[in-house]
């Protein structure tokens, strides 16, 4: 709560700047300006996450340097008239094209995906198997390096004293001096096997088991509690089915959108001329096809494609 406090009072100076100083000039850049308006506003693009990263008097002129660069940089690149290159355009012309069609996509996808609480409980009833919680044990444990120690300490067990105690005294656990020996609640598969199959097996609280071997020592364990197979409730697992169903909805929606849209349009493939094209080598210009060519005109050989790296095809290990 402090921290969210102070972050809250170190915004309130850029919040003030927005709301009074809109033209206040805060960066001069030989005839250009950067007020506190266009300050606010960059910051106002930055993700929630990363806003306290910014919020601090270092984090704010770190971002304000940014900025500076981001304008002397973009003032380059209108001096090298940049934004009327061909290669500029072509690929401002692909990117407004995905732009255009993501837009379109979520628009249709999103307004035809929206689910009901019903829909959502629905699913829930009728996949109750998938949102249950298996049986839980407590436990605790004793491990040391020998089994001779176990055996000592199994020992002094049989002869009444206290569990937790002599884990704290002797366990190599580093957790055990505060925990004596605490494991806590965990279901089955969740621990190394030969630990989960001992501790399983045990039947009443306060039980311990035999001198169980793994690659950590050697372990006494003694059963804490127990829980039952329970049902989670279906307002912890809501979330989780709407993302699940909003996923394959959305899917759906999106194959009958584009399923329409051919169905709409008449679309004629000249597949002869396809083969043809298929014939090409993958990658090949116009210039190598005519020199592949019996009797076609010298040219200008284009420039060989780039070799693929050295390990660029081989498996990770």
């Amino acid at each position: 709560m402090k921290k969210t406090i102070c972050f809250l009072l170190l915004l309130l100076p850029l919040v003030a700047c927005s709301q009074k100083d809109q033209g206040k000039p805060l960066v001069t850049i030989d005839d250009y300006t950067i007020t506190t308006q266009e300050f606010n506003s960059e910051l106002d693009k930055i993700p929630v996450n990363m806003k306290m990263a910014v919020a601090t008097q270092n984090g704010k002129k770190s971002f304000l340097d940014r900025l500076i660069v981001k304008k002397l940089l973009l003032r380059e690149a209108a001096k090298e008239n940049i934004e009327k290159s061909k290669e500029f355009q072509d690929r401002l012309g692909d990117i407004k094209e995905q732009l255009l069609i993501e837009s379109l996509l979520k628009k249709k996808v999103m307004t035809d995906s929206k689910l009901t609480d019903e829909e959502l409980n629905k699913y829930y009833e009728s996949h109750k198997d998938e949102f249950r919680k298996p049986q839980e044990i407590d436990t605790s444990q004793i491990v040391v390096k020998t089994e001779q120690e176990a055996k000592e300490i199994k020992a002094k067990l049989a002869a009444g004293e206290d569990f937790s105690e002599l884990a704290k005294k002797f366990s190599l656990d580093p957790t055990a001096r505060t925990t004596g020996g605490k494991v806590g609640f965990h279901p089955k598969g969740a621990l190394i096997p030969e630990y989960d199959a001992a501790a399983f097996k045990l039947q009443k609280p306060g039980q311990i088991s035999p001198i169980v071997k793994t690659q950590f020592g050697y372990h006494i364990i003694r059963l804490e509690g127990a829980k039952p197979p329970q049902q989670v409730p279906f307002a912890e697992v809501k979330d989780f089915i709407k993302q699940k169903l909003a996923q394959e909805r959305q899917q759906e929606v999106l194959e009958k959108y584009i399923e329409g849209l051919r169905k709409a349009s008449k679309i004629t493939i000249n597949e002869e001329l396809l083969k043809e094209e298929g014939k090409k080598p993958e990658g090949a210009t116009q210039t190598e096809q005519q020199k592949a060519e019996p009797g076609a005109k010298v040219g200008t050989p284009a420039a060989p494609e780039q070799a693929p790296k050295k390990d660029e095809a081989a498996p990770k290990k």
